[in-house]
């Protein structure tokens, strides 16, 4: 069986923030923490603007009536042929695997879509690039591709291995996820997104979905961009010759990694921001502080030894799967701030 497994506690929080209406009532936002470069912000909408959208005529680019030549299916098989390699599978391959489907083309990503049904398990589908055969696993009932098929919207409710939304991103033929929520995000939440059906895009990073209650506009936002406004104070604010890197405490308590690779500075976009860190005291060369970072499969690890004013004193630690690809010294530049 084919499925995602999401750390859900490294890949996303959830918090709720506050702001002013012109009539001067409250009104609450849902601020989804997402997985690397994207929050997720959900506001409050009446059902008349959510059947505006649901009613509006729409192009699905997911089409079921263009099969291209290089795929082949059966009731038992599906066979997709690429200038790389051949993806195949069969009824007969896995006593899991009770059908096989073709759910339709995407041209803006020149790929196809196939439904897995696993015993047990939510739907999976199969998005196949059809020049390299990169392919991604998206669970759930349906495929809802933002305008120009940037971003991709499903959603499940049958209580199995996944109940909720997810939204993935595409990057390099490959569906990244940005959100995942599960029965981790409805016990950590009060929020119940098990509820939520179909979605219906109103721009390319703007989405409305709800239930039979409750509607909400959901808007996919860089958080590269508005990193500024998060913070209380700063921890740490360091460098090499390759990157600028600042560890920093937020109004919400907690901390944020946010690195430039240079010639970028302070002034421009950060090439990568991570929440949620946690802070560990170590001893290695005197007393210090660890600030760990989660990214995926990644960890990034700020060493600062306060007692140490040589090269030593802040050092970046970079590991993949605990794995150390990196351990360089960094220059620390928060006294001259």
């Amino acid at each position: 069986m084919k499925f995602q497994v999401v750390l859900l506690s490294v890949l996303f929080s959830i918090t709720t923030s506050y702001s002013q209406d012109k009539e001067n009532t409250m009104s609450s936002d849902i601020v989804i923490r997402g997985a690397v470069n994207y929050d997720i912000i959900m506001s409050t909408i009446t059902k008349e603007e959510f059947d505006v959208v649901k009613n509006r005529e729409s192009m699905r680019l997911l089409n079921d009536s263009i099969i291209p030549s290089q795929v082949h299916i059966t009731e038992d098989c599906y066979t997709v042929t690429t200038n790389t390699k051949t993806v195949k599978n069969c009824l007969d391959n896995d006593e899991q695997l009770i059908s096989v489907s073709y759910l339709g083309f995407v041209k803006a990503l020149n790929s196809c879509v196939i439904s897995e049904n696993w015993f047990e398990a939510t739907t999976s589908n199969l998005l196949i690039h059809l020049e390299d055969g990169t392919t991604s696993y998206i669970s759930g009932y349906d495929l809802i591709f933002s305008p120009t098929a940037k971003f991709i919207y499903s959603y499940a409710n049958d209580g199995i291995d996944f109940s909720g939304i997810s939204l993935h991103q595409m990057i390099n033929n490959t569906a990244t996820p940005i959100f995942i929520s599960d029965y981790t995000t409805l016990e950590d939440s009060s929020f119940d997104f098990s509820s939520f059906g179909r979605a219906f895009w109103v721009s390319d990073s703007s989405f409305y979905a709800g239930n039979i209650k409750e509607f909400y506009k959901f808007k996919i936002q860089d958080k590269r961009i508005t990193y500024n406004k998060e913070i209380k104070e700063s921890i740490l604010h360091s460098e090499n010759n390759k990157f600028i890197i600042k560890v920093d405490k937020l109004k919400n308590g907690t901390i944020r990694y946010t690195s430039w690779n240079k010639p970028n500075t302070l002034k421009e976009r950060p090439s990568l921001v991570l929440y949620n860190g946690e802070i560990e005291q170590q001893h290695k060369y005197g007393s210090g502080l660890d600030y760990r970072f989660e990214n995926g499969e990644y960890q990034y690890i700020i060493e600062h030894n306060v007692e140490t004013t040589g090269s030593k004193r802040i050092m970046l630690r970079l590991l993949k799967d605990n794995e150390e690809l990196l351990y360089t010294s960094l220059n620390d530049l928060k006294t001259k701030l």
